[in-house]
């Protein structure tokens, strides 16, 4: 699975889908900086898909990043965060992805036996 910054666009097999790293400026409570999730790999990431409150939506995809920037749906000041496509809000480093999207991706990780590995870079992905 590869995550491209440049494209904005998240990459398992050959399905690909929109996911977006925008994120609000400000700090967290150990005072480090708001910033998405690192260039890197990260592994033993797995999903599930189930209601996680407005600001996670209907999945969550814990990627193993040591400050829990990981991948969900959602969005607490959203009309509609549990909808299959409920709009675009930043998060607070974590790459988010539309509902109904993510739970596509969540159950492709589940039936790959929920352990994964993510890639994010920063450049275009090729294929």
């Amino acid at each position: 699975m590869i995550y491209s910054r440049a494209d904005q666009r998240i990459y398992f097999g050959d399905k690909s889908w929109e996911c977006r790293s925008d994120f609000f400026p400000g700090f967290n409570e150990a005072g480090q900086p708001h910033e998405s999730i690192p260039c890197g790999e990260y592994c033993g990431v797995y999903a599930e898909i189930a209601n996680n409150g407005v600001g996670y939506g209907t999945f969550y995809i814990t990627t193993g990043d040591p400050r829990s920037r990981d991948i969900h749906g959602g969005g607490s000041n959203l009309p509609s965060p549990f909808a299959p496509y409920q709009g675009w809000l930043g998060t607070y480093g974590c790459l988010r992805m539309q509902n109904a999207d993510g739970e596509e991706l969540s159950q492709l990780i589940i039936d790959n036996k929920n352990s994964d590995t993510l890639i994010v870079q920063e450049e275009p992905y090729y294929g």
